[in-house]
């Protein structure tokens, strides 16, 4: 019975926390992009870069305000490469493209989006090359595609092993926690279950750290 009051308490707990989390995640994102949306009524273009960039990266599960964000940079993106302003239009197109990989985590979000910036973000970089003189247009097919590449090189984090991160990490911790609620009786001298304990540590840890590297 103490297991499961115990069981329950502890989910009940990590859904508190989730739910807490989540919320101030959500709060802070609806902040920044009202803040973000009142600097681009005021055409202060630079600040509402700032702040749309800001608030896709508090990214949770199906945010509503990730979307609306994305959309904005990439009108404010159009703008700015109309205009010829290409190094301006390269920050909207980017601030996309690093938001949404700055929320990795065993999945990629926005992947659509990234495809798109890829894209825009190719051109534009040879674009600028071309207009510094830096290559002539002939090179542009063959810059491009090397931007490309580079562009969509896969740097996700292997999924097994960063789940195996978390699993090691928390058993880490357990093994700690339990060495010290069960491994020594009321006169402070250890048991034989601590040597378990031990044992866990030390394969946890040692996991843990394997865990990381591969991941």
């Amino acid at each position: 019975m103490r297991i499961k009051k115990f069981i329950t308490a502890g989910l009940f707990l990590i859904f508190a926390l989730v739910l807490i989390i989540g919320g101030r995640v959500f709060y802070l994102q609806r902040s920044h992009f009202i803040n973000a949306e009142k600097h681009l009524a005021k055409a202060d273009y630079k600040l509402a870069i700032r702040e749309y960039d800001i608030a896709m990266h508090f990214y949770v599960p199906w945010p509503p305000y990730t979307e609306r964000s994305a959309k904005r940079l990439w009108h404010i993106g159009e703008m700015f490469e109309k205009q010829g302003r290409l190094d301006w239009a390269n920050i909207a197109y980017s601030s996309i493209r690093s938001s949404f990989y700055a929320s990795r985590s065993l999945y990629t979000p926005g992947k659509e989006w990234i495809k798109r910036c890829n894209e825009k973000i190719a051109d534009l970089s040879v674009r600028m090359l071309i207009n510094e003189g830096s290559i002539k247009s002939e090179e542009a097919d063959t810059e491009k595609s090397k931007y490309l590449h580079a562009l969509t090189v896969d740097r996700a984090p292997a999924p097994f092993w960063a789940v195996l991160t978390g699993i090691s990490f928390t058993g880490w911790i357990a093994s700690v926690l339990f060495i010290i609620f069960k491994g020594f009786d009321d006169n402070g001298k250890p048991r034989k279950v601590a040597l378990y304990g031990v044992l866990s540590f030390i394969l946890s840890f040692a996991l843990w750290i394997i865990s990381l590297i591969k991941a």
